[in-house]
C-alpha cells in the first residue's frame, strides 16, 4: 500500500515514461518467449519426424541385411552337387565319408569367399557337422546339435529361423557372441525328406556399418537391443541403453520426451519385425534447440536495442509534448501560493491551448471575486475577532497553564536526553490538541474527539512515567456521530488531576461508549483514582442538577467558589450539553473514596445539531 501511495504522487511525465518502457519491454519479452516456444515446439516435432524417418531407413537397411543372410541359407539348393552329396548315405565307407566331407567343406569355403566379412561361420548339419569359418577355431564334432531349441524349431518349419544373440555353439572353449540364421534342408528329389539344416553365424560388423552412418549429435546416440535387453549396438557409452529401452517399453509410444539426470531427451524407437530388435534413437533437446536459442537471444538483443532507442526518442518527445502542460502546473502552484498575477501564454490551438485559456480565465475570475469579497471578509473577521479571543482565553483557563508548561518541559527534557522521536510525537499530539481547541464552537465526528483525547492522555501518561494507563472501548459504529468539540477532554483532565496526581500507584482511565435501549448514547469516563467523599460527591451532584442554560458559564465566577474546587470542568461540559440538547441530557457522577470516580455522559442518538429552542 505504501508503494502504491508513492506511485500516486509521481509526475505525469514519470508515469508516462514508466508505462511506455514497461509495455515495450513486456511486449518484446512476451513476443520473444512465445515465438521461441512456438519455434522450439515445431522444431522438436519436425526433428522427431526426421529422426523417425532416419531410424525407419536404418530399420529397412538392417532388414535388407538380414534378408541377405536369410537368402544365404538357400544357397545349397542352387548347387545340385551339394544336394546330391548331402543325400548320399556313406556310413559304411570311411573313404566315401572323407570324400563327402571334403566336397561339402570345399563348398562351404567357397561360400566364405562371400564379400560380407560379418559372416563368422557357416554350419551344415546332417548326419555330421560340416563347418567352415573365417577364423580358425576348434570345432566340437561330437556336439549334440539335435538338442538345441533352434534346431528342433527348424525341423518343424520350412521358414528361416532367427536366433538372437548367443555364444557361438558347437565349438570348443566357447566362441564369440553371434546371432544366427537357421534354415531346414530338404531333399530336392523327395521334398518330404529332411536332410538337416544350414546355420549361418554372423557378428554385428554389418549392422555397425549401417548404424555408424547415422549421426545423433554429441548429446544423443543410437542403440539396438533385443527383447532380452542385450545391447546389440551402441553409438555412445555416455547414456544407459537399457534404461532408455525400459522407458520406451513403459511408454508404449514410438516418440516421447524424457528427463534424465536433469537433461531432456527426445526418444524415437522402432522395432525390427524379423528379429524383434528395437532401435532407439536419442536426441538431446538442448542440442536440438541450440540454434533456436542463439536466434532467440540475438532477436531479444536486437529488440532490446530497438526498445532503448524508442525510449530515448520517447523521452525527448514526452518532454517536449508535456512542457506546456507542466508550465500550467507550475503556474497553478504559484496561484496556490497566493500569486494571482500569473498568466499562461496561450498560443496553441490544441487541447493544451484550451486548458491554458481556461486557466487564465479562472485566475482572472478568482482575482475579481477576491476583490469583491475583501470588504465582507474584513467585516466578518472584525466581528468574530473578539469572539475568538474570548474563546481562546476561556480555553487557556480550561486547559490550565501548568499542563502546557509541564508538557513543554517534558518535551525539552526528551530532546536533551536524545529522545527526539518521543519529543516530536508529543509535539504533534500537543499541536493536534491546540488545533482541535480552536473548533470548540463546532461539531466534530466522535472519531476526531477520541483522537484528541488519545493525544492528551498519551502526553499525560508520559509525564507520569507509566503511572497513568488509559483504555478506549467505544463502539466503532459511533465514530461518525457528530458531537461538540472538546466534550470529553475536560472530564479526562479532571480524572487525571484528581485521580492520578495525588495517588502513588498506577491509575487507569477507561472511556467507553454504546447505544442504550432508550435511544440514547451513553459514554462512561471511569478512573481508578482516590475518588471523593460522599459529602463532596453530593455537593457536585447538586451543582450539576442546578445547572441551567441561562446560568453563568464555567468561565464566570460563582458565589460558591466552585472555581477553586473539584468539578469546574464537569460543570462546563454539563452546561454545554444542556445548552445544545436540552435539560434531559448531561452528566451523572458516581464515586467511592479510595476506589475511583465514574462520569456518565448521556447524549441523544439522533437529532444532533438541534438548538435549545427545538428541544
Amino acid at each position: 500500500m505504501y508503494k502504491w501511495k508513492r506511485y500516486r504522487y509521481w509526475s505525469i511525465k514519470k508515469k508516462l515514461l514508466f508505462f511506455s518502457v514497461l509495455f515495450i519491454l513486456g511486449s518484446v519479452f512476451l513476443a520473444s518467449i512465445l515465438s521461441y516456444s512456438k519455434y522450439t515446439m515445431d522444431f522438436e516435432q519436425q526433428s522427431s519426424e526426421q529422426v523417425q524417418q532416419i531410424i525407419a531407413q536404418v530399420s529397412y537397411n538392417i532388414d535388407t541385411y538380414l534378408d541377405d543372410l536369410f537368402r544365404l541359407t538357400l544357397s545349397p539348393y542352387m548347387n545340385d552337387g551339394v544336394m546330391q552329396t548331402l543325400e548320399e548315405d556313406v556310413q559304411d565307407s570311411q573313404l566315401a565319408q572323407l570324400k563327402k566331407r571334403r566336397f561339402i567343406d570345399n563348398y562351404l569355403e567357397e561360400m566364405m569367399i562371400y564379400p560380407r566379412k560379418d559372416i563368422n561361420r557357416v554350419f551344415i548339419l546332417t548326419d555330421e557337422i560340416y563347418t567352415v569359418g573365417r577364423m580358425p577355431i576348434s570345432v566340437d564334432y561330437d556336439s549334440r546339435f539335435q538338442e538345441f531349441d533352434w534346431y528342433k524349431q527348424a525341423m518343424n518349419t520350412q521358414d528361416s529361423i532367427f536366433v538372437p544373440t548367443h555364444t557361438q555353439q558347437m565349438v570348443k572353449n566357447g566362441g564369440p557372441k553371434v546371432f544366427s540364421i537357421v534354415k531346414q534342408l530338404r531333399s530336392t528329389r523327395d521334398t518330404e525328406k529332411i536332410l538337416g539344416a544350414i546355420k549361418v553365424d554372423a557378428n554385428y560388423n554389418g549392422i555397425a556399418v549401417i548404424c555408424n552412418k547415422v549421426d545423433m549429435g554429441s548429446g544423443g546416440g543410437l542403440f539396438i537391443l533385443d527383447n532380452n535387453r542385450n545391447v546389440i549396438y551402441r553409438s555412445t557409452d555416455r547414456l544407459n541403453a537399457v534404461s532408455l529401452f525400459n522407458q520406451v517399453k513403459a511408454g508404449g509410444k514410438p516418440t516421447m520426451m524424457i528427463d534424465q539426470n536433469g537433461t531432456s531427451y527426445l526418444l524415437n524407437s522402432t522395432q525390427l519385425p524379423r528379429s524383434n530388435w528395437t532401435i532407439v534413437a536419442v536426441s538431446s533437446v538442448k542440442e536440438l534447440n541450440q540454434k533456436a536459442t542463439e536466434t532467440r537471444n540475438f532477436g531479444f538483443f536486437i529488440a532490446m536495442a530497438c526498445s532503448l532507442l524508442a525510449f530515448v526518442l520517447m523521452y525527448f518527445f514526452v518532454r517536449r509534448f508535456l512542457a506546456p502542460l507542466l508550465n500550467i502546473v507550475k503556474l497553478m502552484r504559484e496561484v496556490e501560493q497566493g500569486n494571482l498575477q500569473v498568466s499562461f501564454p496561450a498560443h496553441r490551438n490544441d487541447e493544451i491551448g484550451y486548458l491554458g485559456t481556461s486557466f487564465n480565465g479562472l485566475v482572472a475570475r478568482v482575482n475579481e471575486m477576491l476583490e469583491e469579497n475583501t470588504q465582507l471578509v474584513k467585516q466578518v473577521y472584525e466581528t468574530e475577532l473578539l469572539q475568538k479571543e474570548a474563546q481562546v482565553q476561556a480555553l487557556y483557563n480550561q486547559i490550565r497553564p501548568h499542563f502546557l508548561f509541564n508538557t513543554l518541559n517534558m518535551i525539552s527534557m526528551q530532546m536533551q536526553t536524545g529522545k527526539q522521536d518521543k519529543a516530536i510525537d508529543h509535539l504533534h499530539k500537543l499541536s493536534s490538541m491546540l488545533r482541535g481547541m480552536t473548533r470548540m464552537d463546532k461539531d466534530i465526528p466522535l472519531q476526531k474527539e477520541l483522537d484528541l483525547l488519545k493525544a492528551y492522555l498519551s502526553i499525560q501518561s508520559s509525564r507520569y512515567e507509566g503511572r497513568l494507563e488509559y483504555e478506549l472501548q467505544v463502539d466503532p459504529a459511533l465514530y461518525d456521530m457528530p458531537i461538540p468539540a472538546l466534550l470529553f477532554q475536560p472530564i479526562a483532565e479532571n480524572a487525571v488531576i484528581h485521580g492520578c496526581e495525588a495517588k502513588r500507584g498506577k491509575t487507569c482511565i477507561r472511556i467507553s461508549g454504546e447505544k442504550t435501549a432508550r435511544g440514547e448514547v451513553l459514554f462512561t469516563i471511569q478512573d481508578s483514582g482516590q475518588g471523593m467523599s460522599a459529602e463532596t460527591l453530593q455537593k457536585l451532584r447538586d451543582k450539576l442538577e442546578r445547572a441551567r442554560p441561562d446560568y453563568p458559564s464555567a468561565g464566570d465566577s460563582d458565589a460558591d467558589g466552585i472555581r477553586a474546587g473539584t468539578g469546574i470542568g464537569l460543570l462546563n461540559v454539563n452546561k454545554r450539553i444542556k445548552l445544545k440538547y436540552g435539560s434531559g441530557y448531561g452528566l451523572q457522577v458516581d464515586s467511592v473514596q479510595g476506589q475511583g470516580t465514574a462520569v456518565y455522559v448521556r447524549l441523544p442518538e439522533a437529532g444532533f445539531g438541534r438548538s435549545v429552542a427545538d428541544v
